[in-house]
């Protein structure tokens, strides 16, 4: 990325340049991301960081969306950040969904067991998109989820819990 490069050309650029790569090479750099630091995280203020990861990550992204590379759903929530920075994560939900469409059975376990992994962008994540889904079989994790260490994952628990009640 040039200094004259905004992020979205930056972003599209590493779009372009992938979409020549096989799925298991797209699955593969996916694989070998770190996870994205939390939003408070003073790598944020270091270019390095937008440019070689979240740019990145957001491109996979697009990338497995276009393609409907399942593998990627869980890499993704993996490796998303704890927050937003940016605003960057807050079209993660969407390629999911674009990656699964109209499979709502699968995105629905994958973000059951992402609920429960270490990573706390995994949860914050998971559990967000569970709201959306609004399927019953999320409660209990969502329940659990209510007493999580993070303020923020409690708080889209019981959104997300409240979501689906309201769906019936």
């Amino acid at each position: 990325m040039d200094d004259t490069q905004t992020p979205a050309d930056h972003i599209q650029e590493l779009v372009d340049r992938s979409r020549d790569w096989s799925n298991d090479d797209v699955i593969a750099v996916l694989t070998a991301m770190p996870v994205l630091p939390d939003e408070g995280d003073p790598a944020w203020s270091d270019e390095r960081t937008w440019r070689d990861h979240a740019d990145l990550f957001v491109a996979l992204a697009d990338i497995a969306a276009e393609r409907r590379l399942r593998p990627a759903v869980l890499l993704l929530l993996e490796r998303a950040c704890f927050g937003d920075p940016g605003e960057m994560m807050r079209g993660l939900r969407h390629r999911l969904e674009a990656i699964v469409n109209p499979d709502w059975d699968f995105l629905t376990e994958a973000c059951i067991i992402a609920a429960k992994l270490p990573q706390r962008g995994a949860r914050l994540w998971a559990v967000s998109e569970l709201g959306v889904l609004r399927d019953q079989r999320a409660l209990p994790v969502l329940e659990e989820a209510l007493r999580d260490e993070a303020a923020e994952i409690r708080s889209e628990a019981a959104r997300s819990i409240q979501m689906i009640q309201r769906a019936g």
